[in-house]
């Protein structure tokens, strides 16, 4: 699956993918492209906002955050998978970025 983003110098973004962290599955991103042209922020679990009871291991968000601090164009590779298993990732999704000038 591949989403596009377009941002201008300033502004962020944040995606939200589905944790599964109760298993043991962490998403990483790879950056390609302009990798200036954005910082990365995760925020994992659930926000204050969400905070209502849950089922026992129930898998909590995870959020990625992109700012735009200089225009370019990158690809975010997005990739769930546990630390110590080797081989695909369970899930897998693409990123293309354009940040602009104000």
């Amino acid at each position: 699956m591949t989403a596009e983003v377009r941002l201008t110098v300033g502004e962020q973004t944040e995606l939200t993918l589905p944790g599964l962290g109760t298993a043991g599955y962490r998403w990483s991103e790879t950056l390609t492209g302009d990798t200036d042209a954005v910082t990365v922020r995760w925020q994992r679990g659930f926000s204050t906002d969400e905070s209502k009871p849950r089922l026992a291991g129930a898998g909590a968000p995870e959020r990625l955050v992109l700012t735009a601090i200089a225009p370019g164009r990158l690809t975010v590779r997005l990739e769930q998978r546990r630390s110590w298993e080797s081989g695909p990732a369970k899930a897998e999704r693409m990123v293309e970025v354009e940040v602009r000038a104000p």
